[in-house]
């Protein structure tokens, strides 16, 4: 199992605490949202990593130093961030995961720990964390059939049919990734560099099984917007510790 984590994005949606520093520094408590994410890597035996930096790339690699010595991480950039998106730099990431089941990271999302034993005890292959509840239109939604087979994901599907949100960690089995580069690529070579990963995703539903993992009951935020660092610094961080 290996692990990669996506911090390549500027986030000016949480401008100015964003005009000097990665989203992935701020402190929530004591650590900031990527050492929480490390933390709990690390808690489950991942011990391999490779974070795809870009913006304000030196101050993570020099945070995150060599204070985790049970993990081997590696460090991929992303010199076209401003101009891209998620689904362009897990592309650059292909080589790492290609053959190998692999955790998915959005290095944006705080979390309690158990949400990724969720996903490493889930029996499926494939899984995707979803807090079931209705969506609005900013959040990535999937619709499932009776089994909770994933059918459709993205942020553009219909509201009204969707199980819930994808929090943006998930489990991706090795048998995919072939197919799951090629539609990285495929996205990316349709001038969609600007796309979430989630169009390369939903491109390989039918071919690939993937299902949606409940963790409605595990503490979770992805931090988009200011309001949304003031639930993870109140709501969610109280409720991590004593959950």
């Amino acid at each position: 199992m290996k692990a990669v984590i996506l911090a390549a994005g500027a986030a000016r949606r949480l401008a100015p605490l964003t005009n000097n520093r990665p989203k992935s520094l701020i402190e929530i408590g004591e650590k900031s949202i990527l050492e929480n994410q490390l933390d709990a890597l690390n808690h489950y035996g991942v011990n391999d990593v490779l974070i795809v930096v870009g913006y304000l790339k030196e101050q993570i690699i020099e945070r995150i130093g060599t204070k985790y010595k049970n993990l081997n991480i590696s460090y991929c950039e992303n010199p076209i961030y401003a101009t891209t998106n998620t689904v362009y730099s897990l592309m650059l990431a292909g080589d790492y995961f290609l053959g190998h089941d692999f955790l998915y990271f959005n290095a944006d999302v705080f979390f309690h720990h158990s949400l990724l034993q969720r996903l490493l005890t889930s029996p499926y292959e494939t899984a995707l964390g979803v807090e079931i509840k209705p969506c609005g239109e900013e959040e990535v939604k999937v619709i499932v059939d009776t089994e909770r087979r994933i059918v459709r994901i993205g942020k553009k599907i219909n509201i009204a049919g969707s199980l819930g949100e994808f929090v943006g960690v998930a489990k991706f089995g090795a048998r995919l990734t072939a197919d799951f580069m090629e539609s990285l690529k495929a996205v990316v070579q349709e001038g969609q560099q600007m796309s979430f990963f989630e169009a390369a995703v939903d491109r390989i539903l039918d071919k690939h099984p993937m299902y949606a993992e409940d963790i409605s009951d595990i503490p979770v935020v992805e931090i988009d917007f200011p309001e949304d660092l003031e639930k993870a610094r109140g709501v969610i961080f109280k409720r991590i510790q004593s959950f």
